[in-house]
């Protein structure tokens, strides 16, 4: 299994809607960062390529369509391409090469599904210090985005996109074939730099692994998909912790209260952030992942999704 994780390249996918959106985009082209595994030193390594904004895609989409975006659309779809850092720095791909294999990977989703390329951003500046060694594990991965519609077709790739499909016997496929073909594209887009496709999660693959792994994997797959929900709750409480501090400045009776929010921030969201990021990563590369998944269970004991929704309600609680 492990032999097969060195030089992995896989893909996940997520979508958006406008307001979400710009957000995500501001954090994948580092108009902002309040990551805790961003290491500032690297983040001018970063590169990419834009292609187009969201305010131009949308305004093409009025002039295609005759009609805004609808508020319940998703306008983004982004695709987070991950590296094996192994592979990474056995390679050393240079700009040139790099880029020459994403835009291949671009133009094949584009061809092949209609959505409206905006452009990527590799990021090189994430990951953690590993604890025993001391040395910087780097998630070597690229935000990949397209806009959600097809001007060629006039319609929005994604509502057809997500439906897995049905067998020959009319039962519902275990894997979403448009997804297992990404996975393939990367795959083959990124084959002159060595890496070879990543193993799909999925009934498929229990061939794959033995037993106990499965079950494993499943927990932390089941961990992972919950947990994107918290990081986002996580980071809007966040904001807001950060922007009422900022009007709470001439009021000094008021800060009391946001200095315990933030304490519970520092104290113990942010640890259950970096636990979480450890697990994501490790469950990606096929290492290690018992032991994040322990570490997480025993920092995630402390701070639970209702604490987060109860320090939520203080803060719109209290009045500038």
């Amino acid at each position: 299994m492990g032999q097969n994780k060195k030089n992995f390249v896989a893909v996940r996918t997520q979508y958006y809607k406008k307001g979400a959106a710009q957000e995500v985009l501001a954090h994948g082209y580092r108009k902002h960062s309040n990551s805790p595994n961003v290491v500032e030193k690297y983040t001018p390594y970063n590169f990419g390529m834009r292609y187009q904004s969201l305010d131009d895609c949308m305004t093409q989409y009025k002039e295609a369509s005759g009609r805004r975006p609808q508020e319940k659309m998703n306008v983004l779809f982004e695709h987070v391409v991950v590296f094996s850092e192994d592979q990474f720095k056995e390679r050393k791909p240079g700009k040139k090469e790099f880029d020459e294999c994403m835009q291949r990977y671009i133009k094949a989703i584009h061809a092949d599904f209609g959505f409206k390329p905006m452009g990527y951003e590799l990021h090189l500046d994430e990951g953690h210090t590993d604890e025993k060694t001391g040395k910087f594990k780097r998630n070597i991965h690229a935000h990949v985005y397209f806009f959600n519609y097809d001007f060629k077709n006039k319609k929005a790739p994604l509502r057809d996109l997500r439906k897995k499909g049905k067998d020959e016997n009319g039962k519902t496929l275990p894997l979403n074939h448009n997804f297992v073909k990404m996975q393939d594209l990367a795959a083959m887009a990124f084959k002159p730099l060595g890496f070879r496709r990543g193993i799909s999660q999925g009934k498929r693959n229990r061939k794959h692994l033995d037993k106990y792994t499965y079950v494993v994997s499943k927990k932390l797959s089941e961990i992972i998909n919950r947990y994107d929900k918290v990081r986002r709750l996580v980071h809007n409480l966040d904001k807001d912790i950060t922007a009422k501090k900022l009007k709470l400045k001439e009021k000094e009776e008021r800060l009391t209260e946001y200095q315990d929010l933030e304490e519970l921030h520092n104290t113990k969201i942010q640890p259950m952030l970096l636990a979480f990021d450890k697990l994501e990563e490790a469950f990606k590369s096929g290492q290690d992942y018992e032991e994040q998944l322990n570490n997480f269970k025993k920092i995630q004991s402390e701070i639970t999704e209702k604490d987060l929704r109860k320090a939520g309600r203080r803060i719109k609680k209290l009045e500038i």
